[in-house]
């Protein structure tokens, strides 16, 4: 256990108010996330565990949640991209687990095995494909001694990817990344599995999960609708012929899906995404099951969440 003059160090070389390391009874600040998916699964499972974030969201995602996500440090990640976290100050942490969530290709468990014995300390790498979430939810109850509520979480999300394998027919789409749309998931990738595993077709093809693309390509692609979690390119997209008309002269419809407090169909690839997926089951339903969705994943939900938008 960390002193009381040890956590306040801390939390001045993370930049926290002393006030955020004083914990209620029960809490246990002591499993660190090795990137951000694993983060937003523990905080559905039982984020009184979490330790911090890899990536601290921003204050308007952070206004979504509720206040302790905002006492929580920046941590930095011990896998995937980004700031690193310091060896050390995880360390000093003394945590009872790390957690991580995301691929599992060899190569990944290799990593994991790697950093376990680096670090001494227990590490686990669970399955983060997005048919598996029901299973992670299980998984991640046990390791955190939150089994009744990973249960509970597990048998929702399997209700949600039930209907969303049903969902209605879709159209051609083109998933356009950052402000200037030019980044894309392609066919297969896991940034758009959402909308593809819900019968929408990808136009963008490449050998890679996520790539840059030229407006040519686009055209070339011709999708039926543009898909974003960016307000910002959808705006100026909106306006934009090259963007917007077609080879036959129709316009493109957006279709600007919400990023906050985290992404629907991925920002990042967590348990998020089983917002998009209830969505895309039943675009024309009513706000109140995605409001009871989101403060299950979230403890926290605005009276009207944001809801997806049609931009013409």
């Amino acid at each position: 256990m960390l002193t009381r003059r040890g956590a306040l160090a801390l939390a001045a070389a993370f930049g926290v108010a002393p006030s955020a390391c004083s914990r209620a009874p029960g809490i246990r600040r002591d499993v660190v996330a090795a990137g951000q998916p694993a983060a937003l699964l523990i905080w559905a499972v039982a984020r009184e565990r979490l330790a911090g974030w890899p990536l601290k969201p921003d204050p308007a995602c952070l206004a979504g949640l509720p206040a302790e996500g905002s006492a929580l440090p920046d941590l930095g990640g011990l896998s995937g991209r980004g700031r690193q976290a310091s060896r050390e100050a995880i360390l000093a942490l003394k945590p009872a687990l790390i957690l991580d969530y995301g691929d599992t290709e060899p190569e990944d468990v290799a990593r994991e095995a790697r950093a376990e014995a680096d670090l001494n300390v227990p590490w686990t790498l669970i399955d983060g494909r997005l048919t598996s979430i029901p299973e992670a939810f299980r998984q991640a109850g046990q390791l955190l001694e939150a089994s009744d509520r990973g249960e509970k979480l597990a048998e929702e999300a399997e209700k949600v990817l039930t209907h969303w394998r049903h969902s209605p027919e879709g159209q051609s789409f083109y998933y356009a990344s950052g402000a200037d749309g030019l980044k894309t998931g392609f066919r297969g990738a896991l940034a758009t599995e959402v909308l593809e595993g819900a019968g929408w077709t990808n136009v963008a093809v490449g050998d890679a999960n996520t790539g840059i693309v030229t407006l040519d390509q686009i055209t070339e692609w011709d999708p039926e609708v543009l898909v974003t979690l960016n307000e910002t390119f959808a705006r100026a997209a909106l306006h934009s012929d090259v963007w917007r008309r077609r080879p036959n002269g129709r316009m493109r419809p957006i279709l600007l899906l919400p990023d906050r407090p985290f992404g629907w169909i991925d920002r990042p690839p967590s348990v998020n995404r089983l917002l998009g997926c209830a969505w895309m089951a039943a675009p024309h339903g009513g706000s109140v099951a995605l409001a009871m969705l989101s403060r299950r994943l979230y403890g926290l939900a605005a009276d009207e969440i944001a809801r997806p938008r049609w931009l013409t």
